[in-house]
């Protein structure tokens, strides 16, 4: 019997730990989706969708779109005018939607679509970080805040005149955080850009590809192979966890991170320590029939399951606690890498002809 004191989610990662539970398994049952709903999107190629509160927001070359999963029809699907097509994942801040690519970056009216202003690239546009009032986003060499209400520029960080900022920062507590590229972390206040302290890891990393904040902790994936965790007042290096190769992205929900390494496991990894908390190994050399494709989708959690998507076209559903494969659903025509699971087994899908599919596999 668990104690008390133990946690479930505890008690299983430790036995994983020990040996004593799989890694591997191939017994997961498969289930194959039905299509629910379509959309065009009147797009060739899609980027990201991204879900809030419900609603799926879509972006291309063409336009920009919102969806209820419940409606046949889009609430508004709006051309985007923009000069070249729209690459990041859609981002819902206040009454905007904020999109685009490394020309431009826009907002539109959340309600109906309606362009509210457009900045465009003083030399790159990098993946923004949006919050009600402003939009952060590494335009060049320096870090932007836009006003969201009119995109004018409240407040610029321009110490980073040796490198392109690309990848998007992150706030928590009235702190952003900014990994330009050049081998450092700043932290700046987020009402005026201020320096609070800067972190030099130069040495172990150039980028950062993406930042996750739970509690004090910032943990963040390096263009390398290591996920760091950092405590976000004072910059102290909490722990380093070493993949084992390259760190396409990873996903952060309470207090697990989640990653995949290209050397064939899923990691679940508790974000105050850096110790593993469970593997689920994916790729078994010389077993092919067992493997998994590569990922490129994100990971994404809801209720305790983890689901991650495989460039074989499958899905694969894992306990969040255990990191044992409960379902594999297989999709039979070619998919973006992105996936928005809903409740009752349902799922937003993207495929790569433009079109948007709301499936299920009860």
């Amino acid at each position: 019997m668990v104690s008390g004191n133990l946690s479930r989610r505890h008690f299983v990662s430790a036995l994983v730990a020990g040996g004593l539970l799989p890694t591997f398994s191939v017994s997961a049952a498969t289930k194959t989706p039905s299509v629910v709903r379509r959309w065009a999107s009147g797009n060739a190629t899609l980027a990201p969708l991204a879900l809030f509160n419900q609603h799926i927001f879509f972006s291309g070359e063409k336009t920009l779109g919102r969806l209820d999963p419940a409606q046949d029809a889009p609430l508004w699907n709006v051309p985007h005018q923009l000069s070249s097509k729209a690459v990041y994942r859609p981002r819902v801040a206040g009454q905007s939607v904020i999109a685009g690519g490394q020309d431009e970056l826009g907002a539109w009216q959340l309600a109906d679509g309606k362009p509210r202003w457009l900045h465009k690239a003083i030399l790159q546009v990098g993946t923004p970080f949006v919050t009600p009032q402003r939009t952060y986003v590494g335009d060049g060499h320096e870090l932007l805040a836009l006003n969201n209400g009119s995109g004018a520029i409240d407040w610029r960080f321009a110490d980073t005149v040796d490198c392109t900022a690309a990848y998007a920062p992150t706030v928590a507590n009235g702190t952003l955080f900014f990994g330009p590229g050049n081998g450092l972390l700043y932290a700046l206040n987020e009402a005026d850009g201020k320096l609070k302290w800067k972190l030099d890891e130069s040495k172990e990393w150039q980028y950062i590809r993406q930042m996750y904040v739970s509690d004090k902790v910032l943990v963040a994936g390096t263009y390398t192979e290591l996920l760091y965790g950092i405590h976000v007042d004072t910059g102290k290096v909490l722990w380093k966890f070493k993949a084992g190769n390259f760190i396409n992205s990873h996903h952060v929900s309470g207090d697990t991170a989640y990653l995949w390494s290209p050397t064939g496991y899923i990691y679940a990894i508790d974000i105050d320590t850096g110790a593993v908390r469970w593997r689920h190994q994916t790729t078994r050399y010389g077993n092919a029939g067992a493997n998994w494709g590569h990922m490129m989708a994100e990971i994404v959690t809801l209720d305790n399951k983890v689901y991650c998507l495989d460039m074989n076209q499958m899905l694969h559903v894992l306990d969040g606690d255990s990191g044992r494969e409960l379902l594999r659903i297989p999709f039979e025509h070619n998919l973006r890498p992105t996936v928005s699971p809903l409740k009752d087994s349902r799922a937003v899908m993207a495929t790569d002809a433009g079109e948007i599919q709301l499936v299920q596999w009860a």
